[in-house]
This record gives C-alpha cells, structure tokens and sequence, in this order.
C-alpha cells in the first residue's frame, strides 16, 4: 500500500510538472535516475551536463518507470530508443542523451549547464507569450492527433494571434528595428 501510495505521488509530480502553465527547462548536471529523470523528461526542454550519468534503473529492479517514463520517454525519442534505454537499464552520458534526443542541448560543466538552461528560458521569456503559449498547446496536444485533426488544432490556436496586439507590436517593432515590447494581449 505504501509502495502504491509513493507511486502515486511521483507520477502526479510528474504530472503536474507536464501540465504546468507555463514552459519548462530542466538541468541535468549530475545524477538522474529514475524518478529524477522523469521529472525532466516531463519538462518542455532539458539540458544537461555533458558527463551527466542518467538510467532508468526499475527493470533491473523487477518493476518499470511508472512516473510517466514508459509514457514520455517514447514520445520524445521514438520506441525503439525508450525500450533500449528502459529494457537494458543501462547508464547513458549527457552527451549521448544528446545524439539519443533525451536533451535539447549539453554544457560542458555543471555550472554551464544551470546557465545554459536559465539563458533558454529567458530566450523563451523574451518571445511572445501568446504564441510560446499557443505553440505548446498545439505540439502536446496534437502528438495524439491525425495530421488533419492536428492541422486543425494549430488553426484554432494560430488564426486568433492575427488580431492579438502582441502580433501588431511585433510588425511595428520590426519596421522600426528594435525588440518588440510584448503584454501579452
């Protein structure tokens, strides 16, 4: 009971890191394992140290990443690459998280890469937040999707901006050459 109720908790965690309104970069610059790595998985983008050590070690435990990594990590990499990394519980680098699609970008320490995850999301920070908003919906809520239930998502989300004076002051910013000043309206 207590194992289920721990379970419980990491998945809602997880969950709730997934559904969170606005984005979310993780840094990996140590050890993750398990849980931990899950955590960023559900994270909008991930950077990590180069020599950072992650696994998902439950199979070789007798149970499975049930904090959404069976669910995630195929999303993001694909299957073929989820079972190897979840089947063979086997420790892979920050650098071949990389080439494997894991995480978005590497740091060459681990101080860089608390740097290179905040200095994403202020590049992230800086754009339109209507559209950053709207992007995000439309990625994660088509994955799922036929391409034309998809395409019809995007329209839905993307026709409106149009009319948003964020989108006016962007064209106007961009007349004038300078950064647009965006409300978020």
């Amino acid at each position: 009971e207590e194992a289920e109720r721990y379970m419980r908790l990491a998945r809602d965690t997880v969950l709730a890191m997934k559904h969170c309104a606005l984005p979310t970069v993780a840094a990996v610059n140590g050890f993750a394992f398990g849980w931990g790595l899950e955590l960023a998985l559900a994270c909008d983008l991930r950077v990590a140290y180069e020599e950072a050590t992650m696994c998902f070690p439950e199979t070789s435990l007798g149970i499975f990443p049930g904090a959404m990594g069976t669910v995630l990590l195929p999303r993001i990499v694909g299957p073929s690459v989820a079972k190897d990394l979840i089947l063979t519980s086997r420790r892979f680098t920050g650098s071949e998280a990389l080439k494997l699609g894991v995480v978005n970008r590497t740091a060459f320490s681990p101080d860089a890469t608390i740097a290179t995850a905040i200095e994403l999301a202020h590049q992230i920070a800086e754009n339109a937040p209507l559209g950053v908003r709207g992007a995000r919906t439309v990625i994660d809520q088509g994955l799922d999707l036929p391409f034309h239930e998809h395409t019809a998502l995007s329209d839905q989300y993307r026709f409106p901006l149009n009319d948003t004076e964020d989108f006016a002051e962007a064209l106007l910013a961009f007349k004038e050459k300078r950064k647009p000043d965006f409300k978020g309206r």
